[in-house]
């Protein structure tokens, strides 16, 4: 029986993807794990593997095509099938928006799009959009099947051809400085946090007494001196998180219909603010990997997701999240969790305080923690044991050094 090519899913905020090019042509010969399709997603840009060997039979879904995920993208013939072993041919359903209604063709080369259309956009060419405050839904795309390219968007950011559709909108009484579109990593965000405020969530603001952790940045800069990696407080943080959720491992769950599903891998997401938004790339066993090994990571994966390159890898399999805005100088919020994980930490500012210890007063740290949970996969004892565990791990941060 011929074996379906599936659209599968990268990663939380993926709903559908657009077939960039199809590295394999009808009749080709295919083996188990060749790359066959280029797929763009909000997210990610990944190839599509072959699951069997055979032959490309057929084609479903022609470039520049937007599908929802689990589409059939095409078929592998296996060793002694024909075309004439293949399926009745089926059109493949178009990717719909947030609002649910089948979204339209994408729009042919050189046409511009039609309200209500789905705009086809390259991921450069959305985030050149951004730098250069050019709208990609007013922009007439020249690439396959209408696709906005960077040359498109570079033109229409000198005054170049842009939809005509733009100018007949209704002027607003207010002047617009800015329009945004929930579309790309934006769009994806505002599904996600949607999903996410859907759940019975708890927070739980704590504050901890870091004073020695701070002193240990000291310790582990000339411990990692040859690494040419400058400790941070949020290196820390997500070392204690590692060892804690090692330590309790109802805590690193998933929530999926009615199973909580307790893993065996400590994947640890780190919240990265983007221009374009917020992505979440992964640091994958990150129970068994040391501070320093924890600090290097990060960094990689801070870099990769400012210059476009996260992998599919980097993008997916976390098991708890972690979201820092202490540099902002804010004490206490309630980040959101990112389903299906149970629980997520954020990390409030760094302040110096009185505290009366010994029956003296001394200037001590104190770092702000928030802790939101799923409260119909974890309780509220068990989830303030888990937050004191990492406050724990942070007052007596000897373990980390080497």
């Amino acid at each position: 029986m011929p074996v379906d090519i599936i659209l599968p899913q990268w990663g939380m905020g993926m709903n559908d993807g657009t077939v960039i090019r199809w590295l394999k042509s009808i009749g080709d010969p295919v083996k188990k794990g060749d790359q066959l399709v280029e797929i763009e997603s909000a997210k990610v840009n990944a190839e599509v593997e072959a699951t069997a060997d055979g032959t490309l039979g057929r084609i479903n879904v022609e470039e520049g095509k937007t599908v929802d995920i689990g589409t059939i993208l095409g078929l592998i013939l296996k060793e002694g099938e024909t075309t004439a072993d293949l399926p009745a041919a089926v059109i493949a359903p178009a990717a719909r928006p947030a609002g649910g209604a089948p979204a339209r063709p994408a729009a042919r080369p050189g046409s511009p799009a039609r309200p209500g259309q789905k705009v086809v956009v390259t991921p450069r060419a959305r985030r050149l959009a951004g730098e250069l405050g050019v709208d990609v839904e007013t922009v007439t795309g020249t690439g396959p099947s209408g696709r906005v390219t960077e040359e498109d968007v570079k033109k229409a950011s000198e005054g170049g051809p842009t939809s005509p559709g733009a100018a007949a909108l209704p002027r607003s009484t207010v002047p617009v400085r800015e329009t945004i579109k929930l579309a790309g990593i934006r769009g994806t965000i505002a599904r996600r946090m949607s999903a996410s405020a859907q759940a019975p969530t708890v927070t739980l603001n704590t504050h901890a007494d870091v004073t020695p952790a701070m002193a240990m940045q000291r310790e582990l800069l000339n411990a990692w001196r040859k690494d040419r990696i400058r400790p941070q407080y949020q290196d820390m943080v997500l070392a204690a998180v590692a060892r804690a959720l090692a330590e309790t491992p109802k805590a690193n769950a998933h929530l999926v219909g009615d199973e909580i599903r307790i893993l065996d891998e400590v994947n640890l997401g780190v919240a990265v603010a983007l221009a374009e938004g917020l992505v979440v790339p992964v640091i994958h066993n990150a129970g068994k990997k040391s501070p320093l090994e924890i600090a290097r990571e990060v960094r990689d994966l801070a870099r990769a997701a400012k210059d476009g390159s996260l992998t599919i890898d980097q993008m997916t399999g976390g098991t708890f999240s972690v979201t820092n805005l202490g540099a902002y100088d804010i004490e206490a919020f309630d980040p959101l969790i990112n389903p299906p994980e149970i629980g997520i930490l954020g990390l409030g500012r760094v302040e110096e305080r009185p505290a009366v210890i010994n029956g003296e007063i001394v200037i001590r740290s104190i770092g702000h923690l928030s802790l939101t949970f799923d409260h119909r996969a974890w309780d509220g004892a068990p989830a303030a044991e888990f937050l004191r565990t990492i406050v724990n791990h942070l007052k007596d941060p000897a373990w980390m050094l080497p």
